[in-house]
C-alpha cells in the first residue's frame, strides 16, 4: 500500500472526493486551508456530478497543478509553461487509464474495480486510492520537472 493512503484515509472518511483530495494535499503541503477552493473542487466530484464527465483525478490533478502555477490575482502571472505542464499531466493520465475504455469517472472506477454497488455505482474512493497516489506522485514529479514551488501556495 502506498504510504499516502494512510494520510488520505481520514479525509475519505470525512466525505471528500478525489478532486478535493488532490487539492487538499497541495494545501496540506503548505500548512494552508482554503475551504472555498475545496468546496469549488466538489463540483468536479464523480465526473462533474455523474454527468459522464472526466474523472476527478484528471480534473483535480490539473487544478492542483494550477493552484501552484496558474494566475490567481491581478498582480500575478501564470507560469510560462502552464499549458505544457497541464498537457503533460493529462497525457500521462490518458495513457494510464487507456485500458479502462475512457477517462470519465465511471470508466476509470470500473477499470479499477472501484464502482461500489452499495453506493449506487458511485466510485469507492478507497478503491480509487492507488490511482490517486499515482496521480499525486506524478504531480510531485511535474512540480520538480517544471521547477514549481509546491511550498508557496496561499
Amino acid at each position: 500500500m502506498h504510504p499516502l493512503m494512510m494520510d488520505i484515509a481520514p479525509l475519505v472518511r470525512q466525505g471528500y472526493c478525489c478532486s478535493q483530495l488532490l487539492v487538499l494535499l497541495v494545501l496540506e503541503q503548505n500548512g494552508a486551508e482554503n475551504p472555498a477552493l475545496v468546496r469549488a473542487m466538489h463540483g468536479l466530484c464523480h465526473g462533474i456530478g455523474r454527468s459522464n464527465g472526466p474523472c476527478g483525478l484528471l480534473t483535480g490533478g490539473a487544478c492542483a497543478l494550477a493552484v501552484m502555477a496558474g494566475k490567481g490575482a491581478a498582480h500575478e502571472t501564470p507560469h510560462p509553461m502552464l499549458t505544457p505542464l497541464l498537457n503533460d499531466y493529462a497525457d500521462w493520465f490518458y495513457e494510464r487509464v487507456a485500458t479502462y475504455g475512457g477517462n470519465n469517472c465511471e470508466a476509470v472506477a470500473a477499470g479499477l474495480g472501484a464502482a461500489s454497488k452499495e453506493a449506487g455505482g458511485m466510485p469507492d474512493p478507497i478503491a480509487c486510492g492507488a490511482l490517486l497516489a499515482e496521480c499525486w506522485d506524478k504531480i510531485r514529479e511535474l512540480v520538480q520537472d517544471y521547477e514549481l514551488d509546491m511550498n508557496n501556495v496561499q
